[in-house]
């Protein structure tokens, strides 16, 4: 049985790609200061022993080693994936799923038409420069399957529709993800049709 493909979000290979070489260099220049501090070549500070000094320099390289780590996997833990019963987004170790009965409509449009870089604050203007004319799958949902602004906290903005619940995904196949969205919603339609349910209608559209 072929395995459902994921679908690696853009959105977060952009945004962590400034930060990974600075990053490691933080890290790399802690270690090796803490690595001098254990060895007696970092002279001692006024005030603080060698010992203190040197765990103090290890806590510090850990947590620079660490931030590398995040920035450098981060994208590759951020994916989404259209499941038989729902679609699955992972954000790290968020792991969020969206029942297809929570789906109103899908389309495709480009990045700038949701967030258009001069509409955006300061801080988030250079990656919407960056994400503009990346090509989308934008879906429609009745309601967010938990609270909302816990989610944005967790995730980016730019996953997130402007006005109405929903969810903004850049990736490299976007014609896949409208095909396999399009295909397992209409799949789990006609099972809730036999079963007899009545679904949520929706429409699905990419150009």
């Amino acid at each position: 049985m072929a395995t459902d493909k994921r679908y690696p979000l853009l959105l977060y290979r952009e945004w962590m790609h400034p930060f990974t070489l600075p990053a490691f260099c933080i890290a790399f220049l802690l270690i090796l200061l803490w690595a001098a501090a254990w060895t007696g070549w970092l002279p001692a500070a006024v005030g603080i022993s060698r010992s203190t000094q040197g765990l103090l320099l290890e806590i510090a390289a850990l947590v620079g080693l660490g931030l590398w780590l995040i920035v450098s996997l981060l994208p590759r833990a951020a994916f989404v994936q259209c499941l038989p019963d729902y679609l699955l987004l992972r954000v790290g170790f968020l792991q969020l799923i969206v029942s297809y009965s929570r789906v109103r409509t899908s389309r495709s449009v480009q990045h700038s038409q949701i967030h258009s870089p001069s509409d955006e604050p300061g801080s988030r203007r250079s990656l919407a420069k960056r994400m503009a004319l990346k090509q989308c799958v934008a879906i429609d949902l009745t309601s967010y399957p938990m609270a909302f602004f816990l989610l944005r906290t967790l995730t980016h903005p730019f996953l997130f529709l402007e006005k109405e619940p929903g969810f903004l995904f850049a990736v490299e196949d976007w014609m896949g993800l409208g095909r396999d969205l399009e295909e397992k919603h209409s799949a789990w339609l006609a099972r809730r049709k036999d079963a007899g349910k009545q679904p949520r209608l929706g429409a699905m559209t990419y150009d």
